[in-house]
């Protein structure tokens, strides 16, 4: 009877992280401080799964989803977590480093003047600042949210902090999609138009490096522009319809975060589940992360 108690547990836990919820660590500081570095959070897979299929993603969900750029099946892929800040049909735009939906909690480099030379790690530490360091000239340059901006302040109202942006039209070829006619960076990127299964859009040399990977990548077609021309699949054409929902994730520490930003689009069949709830943190081990909840 106990062999078939403990059987039964077994297939029990291994059906639940088969079919129903996943963990995963956080490795990286990309998400700060929704989700820092260290926590392990639960995926909700079973929204996603054979049995649920009742993923319904919202502009500021938290998602775990494979790596797209990685080679190989999706479900050997890395797993990211970031937030959706676009969803199919939607035509982004991201001003100084913000969308228009974006939560106001998010994190970006300041260069702070501490001309009475006040800081020190130990205060920093005890605003939960840990990105960042000492520049020259009495200054500092810390990965900041608008919370930790004003708990400085308390401390000396004199510090003065400049946003580290990246400047409006300015080219940065590390961002998606390489090309040096989008005067895109990081904190001055689109209007993109995020593309929506069944939707079909004019294709042309302005945004063929932007759908080029869509289509060939992950919709299995052989695209190539000759002569100003486009051919898929051997054929000219100026359109294309597309075959699953894509998404745009970003990290909600916008200077410290590789993104969709970097490296486009996420297709829907690599969304694994909305992350719920954070078990413990295992780098440092305290009750501020500690079964709460991921928003």
């Amino acid at each position: 009877m106990q062999i078939i108690k403990f059987i039964i547990a077994i297939c029990l836990a291994f059906f639940v992280k088969l079919f129903v919820f996943q963990p995963f660590v956080i490795p990286s500081s990309s998400m700060d401080r929704t989700l820092v570095q260290g926590d392990y959070v639960l995926v909700n897979k079973w929204q996603n799964s054979l049995f649920g299929n009742l993923l319904n993603i919202q502009k500021g969900d938290v998602l775990a989803f494979y790596y797209p750029l990685e080679k190989g099946d999706i479900n050997d892929k890395m797993v990211f977590i970031k937030r959706c800040v676009a969803q199919p049909g939607d035509t982004l735009l991201i001003k100084n480093g913000q969308t228009e939906n974006d939560k106001s909690d998010l994190q970006f480099d300041y260069l702070i003047s501490d001309s009475s030379n006040k800081l020190n790690w130990d205060i920093l530490n005890n605003l939960d600042i840990h990105l960042g360091g000492r520049a020259s000239n009495n200054r500092w340059l810390l990965s900041l949210d608008s919370i930790q901006i004003s708990g400085l302040l308390k401390i000396d109202s004199a510090f003065v902090f400049n946003r580290n942006s990246s400047i409006k039209g300015g080219r940065d070829l590390s961002i998606f999609p390489s090309d040096s006619l989008l005067k895109w960076n990081r904190d001055f990127y689109g209007p993109l138009y995020i593309p929506k299964k069944g939707v079909q859009i004019k294709l042309d040399s302005s945004n063929f490096k932007l759908y080029k990977k869509i289509i060939s990548e992950y919709e299995s077609h052989h695209i190539k522009m000759e002569n100003s021309l486009i051919f898929i699949d051997e054929i000219q054409t100026d359109s294309y319809t597309f075959k699953q929902n894509y998404y745009f994730m970003m990290g909600d520490n916008r200077h410290h975060s590789q993104d969709s930003r970097y490296w486009g689009f996420v297709p829907e069949n690599h969304i694994i589940g909305k992350c719920g709830l954070v078990l413990f943190n295992a780098d440092k081990f305290s009750l501020k992360r500690l079964l709460i909840g991921v928003n």
